[in-house]
């Protein structure tokens, strides 16, 4: 697939391995359903955008048929590898550049406020510059996106702690990268995080991802 290519990293839908930070106050069941739901949130994000999609998931690959519809763009279903999440970011965009694709942007499905304007924006960002990432309000990043390989981006970072966003500007002016940012949105990983969406009325879990 040539020309630009968006990747989404997934977990399977086991309880006990998604949202475990959320589950130690909700329960497994819940959490799975809160992740299923934050699923469903970043497909309907991403089924308008018009550009060839990669599911990667975590532990095995999934029936296509369960995965409903991620729009009428191409769609591949991968498995990441890696050793750490910094490699399986790295290999994913690997086998973009390599087979041709780019530029490409990677996310997660974290993100209850990402939208297809975010997306749209990443992609307009990497006309001009090198690298796109969307800061999350916890220290991380819900989008990162590069023109080429950037492999100073994905190792000697503490992955899942505060400081990953600053480390990885860091290293990225180290390169001499152009960088461009889209606006900081928050993760929901945890019950604090949960409430916060709730009480705000910014989104509602229990409307399946709406």
């Amino acid at each position: 697939m040539k020309g630009p290519i968006l990747n989404i990293f997934l977990k399977n839908p086991v309880p006990g391995k998604v949202k475990t930070r959320l589950a130690k106050d909700i329960g497994e069941e819940a959490a799975l359903e809160v992740y299923q739901a934050l699923v469903e949130k970043t497909r309907s994000a991403c089924k308008d955008l018009d550009v060839p999609k990669v599911l990667w998931f975590d532990s095995y690959l999934p029936n296509p048929s369960d995965l409903g519809s991620w729009g009428h763009s191409p769609l591949l279903i991968r498995k990441q590898e890696g050793k750490d999440l910094g490699e399986k970011m790295r290999n994913a965009f690997l086998y973009c550049f390599q087979n041709g694709s780019g530029p490409a942007i990677l996310i997660g499905s974290d993100c209850p406020e990402l939208d297809l304007l975010h997306l749209k924006e990443a992609f307009q960002i990497l006309d001009h510059k090198d690298v796109v990432l969307g800061p999350a309000k916890d220290g991380g990043y819900y989008l990162v996106g590069l023109k080429s390989d950037t492999p100073e981006l994905f190792h000697g970072i503490e992955w899942s702690t505060e400081t990953v966003f600053a480390r990885s500007l860091e290293k990225l002016q180290w390169a001499r990268k152009q960088v461009g940012l889209l606006p900081v949105l928050s993760d929901l990983d945890d019950v604090q995080d949960l409430e916060y969406f709730e009480s705000n009325g910014i989104w509602d879990w229990k409307k399946n991802g709406s």
